[in-house]
Parts: C-alpha cells; sequence; structure tokens
C-alpha cells in the first residue's frame, strides 16, 4: 500500500484552529474584485471631501482581516487609520502584511475586538473617528452582528458627524413560485408508477415552517424556467449604518404588491446592495443577474471583448461566494394569486435573521421567526429532503423494488430517514426492519408509520439491536445509502461498514441493494468556483502573498483535498470525458484495502483548475443506467466541450481546486485509496512540476 496517505489528521488540539483559517472567507473576499475596487473608491471620495471642506480624516477599521481596507486608506490620504482585528492568527498577519506594504509606522493594529477599544491619549485610539471602514456582513447583510457592532462604534468609537463606509444597506426580496426550491423544504406525497399513494405526508410535516438557519444560494444559477416571478423585487429594510437611533434589532414592513402573473406564492428571494458613499455615487449589488444594475453593460463589455468562452446567462456579472443571495420559504398557507391582484408581503427582522410572510391584508399579529416543529428540517438537510422529492430517483428505486421484492421479503433498511425503506412495507413485503439511531429522525419515521398506517414495521435503534433470529430471516438488505452525518457523497460508504458487521448474522444468500459504488473524476474548467482556494498574490496594488501562504499552510494540515460543493451552483466545463477511479463491493470485497492509479487526459491543460469527484450507486450487477443512482452529472460527460455540465441539483459533489499550475503536459497522474476500516475513501492528483 502507498503510505504518503494520511488516513486522519493528527490531534494536536489546534487542527479546529488551523481548518478555520484554512476555510475562512478572507481570500475569497479579496478576489471579489467589484467589493475591492467599491471600498477603494468610496474612501478616496470620502476622505477627499473631508479634506476639502479642511477636515481632517481618522479612519476605524472594524475586523480589519488582511489589512487591504486600511491599506486603502492610507493610500486615499487618511491622516490615521486605526485597524482592530479580534481573529489573532489573521492579526498577526495582517501586521506583517502591512509592513511588508510599508505602512506599518502609518497603521495602528489593535489585536481586539471592536468592543473591547479604548479611546483617549495613549489609549487604543487617540480620538474617536470621524470615517468608519469596515465589512461585517454576510448573506443576510446583518448576521455576523453588525447590528451591535455598528451601535457601539456609533456610541462609543465614532464621532456624531462620522461617515461610515458603506454608507446605508438596502434589503430586497422578490416573492416567486417555485416548485424546485420548494423541494428543497417540503416533503411531497410518494407514489409508485401507476400513480398510486404509498406514503402520505403528516399534517405536522406538512404544515411545518422548517428551519430558521438561513439558505444561501447562488440565485444566478437557479433555472430561470423553474420559477414564476410574482413580484418585482421589493426594498423591504434600509440600514443607514451612520444612525444609532435607526439601528434596532426587532422591526416588521408591510409591502402592498401586485401580482404580475397567477401563481401561488412559495419563496421569498433576498438579497442586499450597499450604498458606499453618503453623496451614492458608489453602489455595490448582490442582486442576481436578472435584477443587478449593470448585468447588460457587462454582458456587452463582454461580447465586445469577442471571448471565446462561453459563459451563463448569471455568470456575466461580479461573482462572490462569502455574499450570496438567499430562499426564505413563506408559511405553506397556498394562497393562489391572480395577475394583478393585491396582496401584503410582511417582512421581518430581528438582530441576526430575517423573515418573511404573505396575506391578502395587512397583518395584525406579527408572525414569529420560523423554527422546525416537526424534526424533518433538524435530523435532514435541505439536499436530503430534496432527494427524497426526486421523482426520477424514487422511481428508479421503486421500479426495481417491484422486481425483487416479494410478500416473502424481509428487508433491513441501513439508511437513516429513508422513506424508501416505508414504501417497501407498503408495497406488500413481510417486513421491513428500520436501522434509525437517531432519535429526532426515528420519531419523524415513526410519525410516517402512523399516519400511513403502515404494518410490519420495525425500528432498530442500534446495529446491534438486531437479534439473531430477526437477522436469520432477512432476505433483502437495502441502503439509499444516507447518513445525515455525511458531508461527501462517499461518506455515505458507512453503509459498507454496517453490513460488514451485520454480516455473521445475515444468511449466506441474502440480497445487498445497492451492490456496489462506482467513483469518477472529471477535470474542469471552473468559471469562477477556483477563486476560493487560488492565491491572491497581488490585491488592488497591494502585496497579499503573506496571507496566501497562512491560508496554504493551514489548509494543507488542516483540509481534505477534496471538498464537498453543490456543483450546480458553480458552472464548470469538462476539459476530458469522465474518468472511472474505482467501484468499491458491498457484496464480495468491501473488507480488503484497495488502491488505484491512473492518468486523466485533459485538453487544453491550461484551463485546468478543478477536478470533481462523485459516486454512483448500483443496485445490481448489471449497471444499468435503469438501476443507478447517480450524485454526478445528469447528463453522462464523454468528451470535452463548451456546454456547461448539468449537476444533479440534490448532492454535493466532491472538488479539488488546484493551487499551483498544472505540469502543462495534458496528463493528471491520479492515485485513489480505499481503507474499510475507517470507510473512507483518500484521493491524489499529481499535477505539479517534476
Amino acid at each position: 500500500m502507498d503510505d504518503t496517505f494520511q488516513d486522519s489528521a493528527s490531534d494536536d488540539g489546534g487542527f479546529d484552529l488551523q481548518q478555520e483559517i484554512a476555510r475562512s472567507a478572507f481570500a475569497d473576499m479579496c478576489h471579489d474584485w467589484e467589493r475591492n475596487q467599491k471600498y477603494d473608491r468610496a474612501l478616496q471620495l470620502t476622505i477627499a471631501r473631508l479634506h476639502a471642506t479642511g477636515q481632517q480624516a481618522h479612519v476605524l477599521d472594524i475586523g480589519t482581516g488582511s489589512g487591504l481596507l486600511s491599506m486603502m486608506a492610507i493610500r486615499a490620504g487618511a491622516d490615521s487609520v486605526v485597524a482592530c482585528e479580534a481573529f489573532r492568527p489573521m492579526a498577526d498577519c495582517a501586521e506583517r502584511i502591512i509592513a511588508a506594504n510599508g505602512m506599518q509606522d502609518r497603521i495602528r493594529l489593535v489585536k481586539k475586538r471592536s468592543t473591547k477599544l479604548l479611546v483617549g491619549p495613549g489609549k487604543d485610539m487617540e480620538q474617536r473617528a470621524n470615517v468608519l471602514v469596515t465589512e461585517l456582513f454576510d448573506t443576510e447583510l446583518i448576521g455576523e452582528g453588525a447590528l451591535g457592532t455598528y451601535r457601539h462604534a456609533l456610541q462609543h468609537l465614532l464621532t456624531e458627524d462620522v461617515l461610515t463606509i458603506p454608507h446605508q444597506g438596502t434589503v430586497y426580496a422578490q416573492v416567486i413560485e417555485c416548485p424546485l426550491t420548494l423541494s428543497w423544504q417540503q416533503l411531497k406525497t410518494l407514489s409508485n408508477a401507476d400513480g398510486d399513494i404509498l406514503l402520505r405526508v403528516p399534517p405536522e410535516v406538512a404544515t411545518c415552517r422548517g428551519s430558521s438557519a438561513v439558505f444561501d444560494i447562488q440565485l444566478s444559477q437557479l433555472p430561470m424556467g423553474s420559477f414564476n416571478v410574482l413580484t418585482d423585487p421589493i426594498p423591504v429594510f434600509k440600514f443607514n449604518w451612520s444612525k444609532h437611533q435607526e439601528l434596532i434589532n426587532n422591526r416588521q414592513e408591510q409591502s402592498v404588491c401586485y401580482a404580475r402573473t397567477s401563481g401561488f406564492p412559495q419563496t421569498v428571494l433576498m438579497w442586499w446592495d450597499l450604498m458606499m458613499d453618503k453623496e451614492g455615487d458608489v453602489l455595490l449589488s448582490c442582486a442576481p443577474y436578472w435584477a443587478h444594475p449593470d448585468h447588460e453593460t457587462l454582458k456587452q463589455k463582454h461580447a465586445e471583448q469577442a471571448s471565446k468562452q462561453r459563459r451563463p446567462e448569471g455568470n456575466f456579472i461580479p461573482w462572490r461566494d462569502h455574499w450570496m443571495q438567499a430562499v426564505y420559504f413563506l408559511p405553506p398557507l397556498k394562497i393562489p394569486l391572480q395577475r394583478g391582484q393585491q396582496f401584503v408581503l410582511q417582512s421581518y427582522h430581528d438582530e441576526y435573521s430575517l423573515w418573511f410572510g404573505v396575506g391578502e391584508q395587512a397583518a395584525t399579529n406579527p408572525l414569529s421567526a420560523p423554527h422546525c416543529t416537526c424534526g424533518w428540517h433538524i435530523a435532514q438537510s435541505r439536499s436530503r429532503i430534496g432527494q427524497l422529492n426526486d421523482s426520477l430517483r424514487n422511481k428508479r428505486y421503486l421500479n426495481y423494488f417491484e422486481r425483487v421484492f416479494s410478500r416473502d421479503s424481509v428487508v433491513l433498511v441501513l439508511s437513516e430517514g429513508s422513506l424508501l425503506g416505508l414504501a417497501a412495507a407498503r408495497m406488500g413485503v413481510k417486513q421491513v426492519l428500520l436501522y434509525e439511531p437517531n432519535a429526532i429522525s426515528r420519531r419523524c419515521m415513526e410519525a410516517f408509520v402512523e399516519h400511513n398506517s403502515v404494518p410490519n414495521v420495525h425500528f432498530l435503534p442500534s446495529a446491534d439491536a438486531l437479534g439473531p433470529e430477526q437477522a436469520s430471516s432477512i432476505t433483502h438488505v437495502f441502503a439509499e445509502p444516507h447518513f445525515p452525518s455525511a458531508i461527501l457523497p462517499w461518506d455515505n460508504l458507512h453503509y459498507g461498514d454496517l453490513l460488514k458487521n451485520l454480516r455473521p448474522l445475515l444468511p449466506t444468500n441474502v440480497t445487498v441493494i445497492p451492490s456496489s459504488g462506482t467513483l469518477y473524476a472529471l477535470p474542469v474548467e471552473f468559471l469562477d468556483l477556483y477563486k476560493i482556494n487560488a492565491p491572491l498574490g497581488s490585491c488592488e496594488g497591494f502585496d497579499l502573498t503573506l496571507m496566501d501562504q497562512l491560508i496554504e499552510k493551514h489548509s494543507t494540515y488542516a483540509d481534505s483535498p477534496v471538498e464537498a460543493q453543490p456543483l450546480w451552483e458553480y458552472p464548470s466545463l469538462p476539459l476530458a470525458g469522465t474518468v472511472r477511479l474505482m467501484e468499491i463491493d458491498f457484496v464480495a470485497d468491501f473488507e480488503q484495502s484497495k488502491i488505484e492509479h491512473g492518468e486523466l487526459c485533459v485538453s487544453e491543460p491550461e484551463r485546468l483548475n478543478g477536478i470533481a469527484v462523485w459516486i454512483d450507486w448500483h443496485l445490481d450487477k448489471s449497471h444499468s443506467p435503469k438501476t443507478t443512482i447517480s450524485s454526478g452529472p445528469l447528463v453522462p460527460v464523454e468528451q470535452s466541450s463548451d456546454e456547461p455540465i448539468r449537476w444533479n441539483v440534490n448532492w454535493r459533489q466532491g472538488v479539488h481546486l488546484l493551487r499551483k499550475h498544472p505540469n502543462r503536459k495534458g496528463t493528471i497522474p491520479w492515485t485513489v485509496k480505499f481503507n474499510p476500516v475507517l470507510s473512507n475513501v483518500y484521493f491524489h492528483f499529481d499535477y505539479e512540476d517534476q
């Protein structure tokens, strides 16, 4: 075996910290050229306007990160700059970056939270600042505590006439009807190929409002034909960052709307923009492409450059992953709207979160923030709920069940939250044994059993709960497979480990479904995703190579070479056909370590910046498309193409992002190792120069 693989990271107490550094969004933000240029321009305008009126510019930079905004302030002519950063590894790095750019004598770096800063002669700040520049925002704008941080700064650290950069934030909402997004929230009735209902959704599940956690998403990649726009974008909240009295935690707004088309209001799409300076000369928008103020201009500019690269409609606007857009699910009231009909959008926020409701008239009682009451949105991820609602996937499973199950079948289900396992019971098998070690997931499944009067179902709270007599009667072992702890698709190989441990109890002729899984890889050119892992070098004229070194060092230690991403949100172009890496057999040799080698042959290797990896589950030995469940592309990729890959939207795929240039030879040697003890897979792609 190849001993260059690490089966696990050493536990020296620093792993979590190193992983936090590796996965921080500092580099991602610095790759956001629009953000950088508009912060830079706003600083130039603001400081110049102060100087034009005879005032000095004393700048406070809260959460300086790399120190970039502080250095921009010095370059723009600030008379003094105080920068604070509480995350010590980043603060130490910023200190070195500022020195490397020759500004160590002009920027005072304080390694504290802004709420701990002291003002006065000889203290952290000699005087209150009259310019605040900061980036405290997330996808929800206020989710990182911006309201509290601004209020404290305005009260304790800033002058009454302070100019804030940005000056104002505006939150927009757009009401849509969208079965696709709703499929990630509400479970659907499960029916067989003939339309016969197998499982109905319990009322407490159907009416649950779901999780309060923000659902951030790259809205520009949402297929335009997948939703019906019911309103124009509506400005629902404004935040004036320089007005202490306006930055309150709890607000509600009611906006009268008129339906653009007929439909059911199901989902609210949300984004925000920032007015960067007080005069309103600089605007930074996080809108999806159809609402972005610069979309047409940027699209035309791309056309004038005569670029050979074919870009999807949603990829002309500036790309960023640290600020995305968000999806909010409306209460499941099923209010039908006719074109032109008046209704009211209800918008709410507290200190950290947003939520929305709709009604035919203004609400008299405020709508509380959503929280899951049914358990499904706690036990399962949104993508998992999407899998459970995937009609094509379900059809393949159910058609296979009809072929292999009989009234004498006893089925052991080694997946968590498997409604397909319950469906097998409804299809008339003798008994279904459901492995459900998680108490919340088990209660969710019990509710389905009770509501649908499903017979002959027995729950196993652990694998050890399977007795010898029960085990000896099992005719089939079935898994989707799915386990909530899985992050990457092949993390569900835990199924094989469970099966291996139960093997001594099971009949020798038991049928195992799926019988195997195959790992595949595809070399790609990501249009934008590569930026989250790409070195910065210089940024807006400043040397940030020290931050590159910090992130690379900790990423090498703490991060897997393959990370999970929902690749449908990140357009990519194939640079070769799909390559089979390894097949893992659950029947014959799961207990054996495996290692395989091969090569990826890449067309136009100068375009290569990532390698996508996924797994297909084979229900039987035929490997037929009709008995294969794939977590990868919807359409097989057989060669390089300028057509973006169509990925399964209900799975996260694996992706290896290149930090260094490939060898340009067009051939990437690879090695894959499967460790059955840990039920894990390890990858190595050798694209560096020798």
